[in-house]
């Protein structure tokens, strides 16, 4: 049986959670919040984390990988919680590179993956998957700035969920297919994922942090978990990190 700690309010669970993976807390641990006051995204974005609404958590994984397959987890945990949310709310929702989950065209989660130094002598390194999902939101619970972007399971289906067993569900998935990345490999996985990429064959365009903007065909992740970008010109770029567009 995994360890759950519930709060009814807190700053961030991933913060929590890396601080009790620091002290020697279990692979399978998880954080739980009712509410988010200080909820974070990629990129250092807020997340908005309303009360009683969606799901808020964080799992501590100690994966039995090499070190630089470490950057994959925010992939295999991006497929681990489609998959939950498809057979526990009944939806066929995608995935979105490198770590949003999305449904009809607007962003249902996301993922934040942080992890432990990974050199230096660590002896037994972690991961921290902190995972947010817009559960039982209305329309009005979202600001208007998100609410063209954002859906929730209850405005996509008209029904609630089960918040606590929506977690249950996505912890038990990522648990599963972490196990699976162990034995297997990532390529396996990728072959899964690509079947939920919502940019696969599409234009997209790359606006990297540095603000150079690159235009082209999305082909999905590669092995290392690089989108590739085939542009006009024929030339593929691997991106590792930036805001991947589709071209509307």
């Amino acid at each position: 049986m995994y360890t759950t700690h519930i709060f009814t309010s807190t700053d961030s669970t991933n913060k929590i959670a890396f601080n009790l993976a620091q002290d020697g807390a279990e692979h399978g641990t998880a954080v739980i919040a009712e509410m988010q006051l200080k909820g974070r995204g990629r990129l250092d974005r807020s997340w908005h984390s309303p009360a009683k609404t969606g799901l808020y958590c964080s799992v501590i994984i100690r994966p039995k990988i090499r070190s630089e397959d470490y950057p994959k987890i925010t992939l295999v945990a991006g497929l681990s919680v489609s998959q939950a949310l498809d057979s526990s709310c009944g939806i066929q929702s995608s995935v979105k590179w490198p770590n949003d989950i999305y449904i009809n065209g607007r962003k249902l989660g996301g993922i934040l993956t942080e992890s432990s130094p990974l050199s230096g002598g660590i002896s037994c390194p972690f991961a921290v998957v902190g995972i947010g999902v817009n559960i039982n939101n209305s329309k009005e619970d979202f600001a208007p700035e998100i609410a063209k972007k954002a859906t929730s399971v209850f405005i996509e289906t008209g029904g609630e969920n089960d918040i606590e067993e929506v977690f249950q569900a996505i912890r038990a998935e990522l648990l599963k297919d972490i196990e699976f990345f162990e034995q297997k490999g990532f390529s396996e996985i990728l072959v899964r994922w690509r079947k939920k990429d919502m940019l696969q064959g599409k234009l997209v365009r790359w606006m990297s942090q540095n603000g150079e903007v690159i235009c082209g065909k999305s082909e999905g992740p590669d092995l290392d978990g690089r989108l590739v970008v085939k542009d006009e010109a024929g030339v593929h770029h691997q991106i590792i990190t930036g805001d991947v567009l589709l071209c509307l």
